[in-house]
């Protein structure tokens, strides 16, 4: 009957609804919070108050309402009796039901998409004689002494009566589509046709067995989705002087796309829910991104919230492609995060671009051996974006244990742009790995795109092909091991001045005994130019002494001989 008509069923045995006097009553009613139920599962289920029983005055609640029965009153192999329910129940009250309490059920899949309520006694005849025709027994018939069925039907649904214009449905569809065609397709439908006076105008009335169908411009989409939507032709959208114009977010993403495809990252798109525990999971600090958006109804505890960041997602791709004996893996991805606040009703949307790097760019041959991903593939892939965004001031600021405990310590840097956050780029910490069983080690990056396009530039400056010669000097100097290679080269470039117009670190060397302990030496190749002369030796002598002298007072670093 469920699957010949769409009617759920439900079978008490009689017997274990009776009372002391003999007799059953049954009662259809709102549950009370904290009320008891087993179901026919085994489960023993606390109700709320937004959920509908079915109860005697003595048992309580025997059976959840369009969801599934309970088991005090199944019926079993000594079953004599049997009262059968047929019934409609409100679709959506029916739906958190189930939804609350993680029971889905044949019954609660129709109830919460729509059961007619017009035919169930018939539907409830049918399924009587089926079962009098292949278990025995007989159906109990109205007497005067006894009422074989009970129908309760306090509020009949009424037919939906609409007009159908026959010129505005043409004219919204592009089509001349006969008339006759419309009234049959209608009438195929189940729909009852009237035709009017008025050759452009049907009146329809909409079967109770089809409750999609309330409006005119559905029943246009059935007719158009019945007569083939292929036949439909195309035509270019109207309308005078109009012209498309890409925005300013569309260029950027488009150039995001091209320079992630260029530096060798393939795209991927993964889910936007996400498990509540995936960012402690991963270590990450959730300190100023707001309260994660819990979703009302997940389809399963693991997508639960919205994600508050996308790398949770490529490492589980990751994790995918390791498990699969795919070593080398580069992806990435550009899609939205989401946060909650307190006092606002609306979550807050960010636009994010995060990337993972595992393995190497290349497999091992003969005559060479790649190099693992590390932190400067991911820095590098983190330059050549802001290099093709043309963004002013960019630098790196190393990220302490505390500020980024998802990423290894001593390869994790912020990106920003003068004293804009950018977003972070480093390697994932071992155990942040580990949590979602991928291979360390994994380089990512995470970037806020909203960011990148306020702070990009139409194109990069240009810069003329120097016409006079420069001059380059190596310089090395001893440094304490906290100094940082940012902290020297925004000394030499503060003190170089115009002149200066190359700063290259080219070696880093270390050695207790010759430099001392704690101590690091790092030489820098040093370019001396002017765009509109050939330098003297006096010159560049002078800038030079002025460079080592601020930096040596700025940093406490002492020149290596």
């Amino acid at each position: 009957i469920l699957f010949l008509f769409g009617q759920p069923l439900h079978a008490f045995d009689l017997d274990k609804l009776k009372n002391a006097d003999g007799r059953a009553h049954i009662v259809v009613r709102a549950a009370q919070d904290g009320e008891p139920l087993t179901t026919l599962d085994g489960e023993k289920r606390t109700l709320t108050s937004d959920m509908t029983v079915i109860s005697t005055p003595e048992q309580g609640a025997v059976a959840l309402a369009g969801v599934m029965g309970g088991l005090d009153t199944e019926v079993t192999d000594d079953t004599v009796n049997i009262l059968l329910e047929a019934a409609t129940f409100e679709a959506g009250r029916t739906s958190r039901t189930s939804r609350n309490l993680g029971l889905i059920s044949e019954s609660s899949m129709r109830y919460e998409r729509g059961v007619d309520d017009h035919g169930i006694e018939a539907r409830s005849a049918a399924a009587a004689a089926l079962i009098a025709e292949v278990a025995g027994g007989t159906v109990s018939a109205a007497a005067a002494n006894e009422q074989g069925i009970i129908d309760v039907w306090p509020e009949p649904s009424t037919a939906a009566q609409l007009k159908f214009r026959i010129p505005r449905f043409r004219s919204m569809m592009g089509a001349q589509i006969p008339r006759e065609f419309i009234v049959e397709i209608l009438e195929r439908l189940g729909c009852k046709v009237e035709n009017t006076a008025d050759e452009d105008m049907l009146d329809v009335v909409s079967p109770t067995f089809r409750p999609d169908l309330p409006r005119e411009i559905d029943l246009y989409e059935e007719v158009l989705r019945l007569y083939g939507m292929d036949l439909i032709p195309e035509t270019l959208p109207g309308g005078r002087g109009r012209f498309g114009v890409r925005s300013h977010m569309e260029h950027v993403l488009d150039t995001v796309n091209r320079t992630m495809t260029a530096s060798g990252l393939n795209e991927t798109m993964t889910y936007s829910f996400a498990e509540p525990t995936e960012l402690e999971r991963l270590r990450m600090p959730v300190e100023g991104l707001g309260d994660p958006v819990e979703l009302i109804n997940p389809m399963n505890s693991d997508q639960s919230v919205m994600r508050q960041s996308i790398i949770p997602g490529l490492l589980r791709s990751v994790t995918h492609n390791q498990a699969r004996g795919v070593k080398n893996i580069q992806l990435y991805e550009q899609g939205m995060v989401f946060f909650a606040h307190e006092g606002k009703k609306q979550p807050k949307e960010r636009r994010r671009l995060a990337g993972v790097m595992a393995g190497a760019f290349g497999d091992a041959a003969w005559n060479v051996q790649p190099a693992p991903f590390d932190f400067f593939d991911g820095k590098g892939v983190v330059e050549n974006l802001m290099r093709e965004l043309a963004i002013p001031k960019v630098r790196y600021k190393a990220l302490s244990a505390q500020e980024a405990s998802h990423l290894q310590p001593g390869r994790a840097a912020q990106v920003l742009s003068g004293g804009t956050v950018l977003g972070w780029v480093g390697e994932l910490h071992p155990l942040a790995c580990a949590a979602y069983d991928a291979q360390a080690p994994v380089v990512a990056f995470e970037l806020d795109v909203e960011a990148l396009a306020k702070a990009c530039r139409p194109a990069r400056d240009y810069v003329d092909v120097p016409t006079f010669p420069a001059v380059s000097i190596d310089q090395a100097f001893v440094v304490d091991e906290d100094v940082t290679h940012e902290r020297l080269e925004q000394c030499m470039s503060s003190a170089g001045g115009k002149l200066l117009a190359e700063v290259r670190l080219f070696d880093v060397y270390r050695d207790s005994e010759r430099i001392g302990q704690g101590k690091k030496s790092m030489a820098y190749a040093l370019t001396y130019r002017a765009a509109d002369r050939t330098l003297t030796s006096e010159e560049v002598d002078k800038a030079h002494a002025k460079l080592v002298k601020k930096v040596c007072g700025a940093t406490g670093a002492e020149v290596r001989a």
